[in-house]
């Protein structure tokens, strides 16, 4: 290099290793998450309500249009439930709390979409249709209070060269549902003359909901990571356990779905799930 040699600006200080210098505080752009909660909630029909048609279809000699009551075949002695999801999650509404300074009330409406397939006595099935169900949620978080912040930059050309960001904060919603138990709901009468002939008039599904909600902002942070955030349970109440409720309520939060292990915890067999009872 002739007479000049460069030299390594970074020396090692008494006592300190190579890894150490690595170290250092970093300073990034980022969604800031102000409050989160998690919720986990047995929905039966009185939650939910009965099946729904979730388009045009035919069950038997019946017609249904989205959004009907399905009434089963009239020789239908058992349905099942399988092919659950959540199809949409809307947000309906974000308003700022009238009893609390900084807290946000979210109106959350999730659809579940499924597939109901009817058997008759010796399990033969009769048909499968698609149905869905609605389920409205309603969370108070803590949000912070702001002004409309108008930002520019070209991250943002799809939208333009600058947008506004208004003075509430951002909702995230993260869930996943899961088939509990479904079964068909018969009139009144049939329960005191069970040998009665008649007919089932709707199919009456219970779903698990495993929920979490976050109201976030864009902020400039100067951080240090120390691995996945567990929030806390949301304040307002859980439903009354009953079977097969009962079941559903004593299972463990996965939070491997919201938070998959990263290769430390993955290859130690270390999960972040949630026991009931412990946070």
């Amino acid at each position: 290099m002739g007479a000049f040699e460069l030299q390594d600006t970074e020396t090692l200080r008494c006592g300190e290793s190579p890894d150490h210098r690595r170290l250092r505080e970093e300073r990034i752009i980022a969604f800031k998450v102000y409050d989160s909660c998690r919720r986990q909630n047995c929905l039966t029909h009185s939650e939910i309500g009965p099946a729904r048609a979730a388009e045009q279809l035919c069950v038997g000699d019946e017609q249904h249009k989205e959004g009907d009551i399905i009434k089963p075949p009239y020789n239908a002695a058992s349905a099942s439930v399988d092919r659950l999801r959540i199809k949409r999650i809307i947000i309906v509404d974000k308003q700022p709390s009238p009893f609390k300074n900084g807290y946000w009330d979210i109106d959350i409406k999730f659809v579940f979409e499924y597939r109901i397939t009817f058997r008759e006595a010796d399990a033969c099935v009769i048909s499968s249709i698609k149905a869905n169900n609605i389920h409205n949620m309603k969370v108070t978080l803590f949000g912070s209070v702001g002004s409309d912040l108008v930002i520019g930059t070209d991250l943002l050309r799809a939208f333009g060269d600058s947008a506004t960001f208004e003075a509430e904060p951002f909702v995230l919603v993260e869930s996943k549902a899961v088939s509990l138990h479904a079964q068909l709901h018969y009139p009144r009468h049939h329960d005191h003359h069970p040998d009665m002939e008649t007919q089932a008039i709707e199919v009456r599904c219970t779903i698990g909901l495993f929920v979490i909600v976050k109201l976030f902002r864009l902020v400039n942070l100067s951080v240090e990571s120390r691995g996945f955030d567990i929030p806390d349970e949301c304040e307002s109440g859980t439903p009354t356990p009953i079977s097969p409720c009962a079941y559903f309520e004593e299972m463990d939060f996965p939070m491997d779905i919201f938070a998959p292990p990263q290769k430390r915890e993955f290859d130690a067999g270390l999960s972040l799930n949630i026991s009931r009872g412990h946070g």
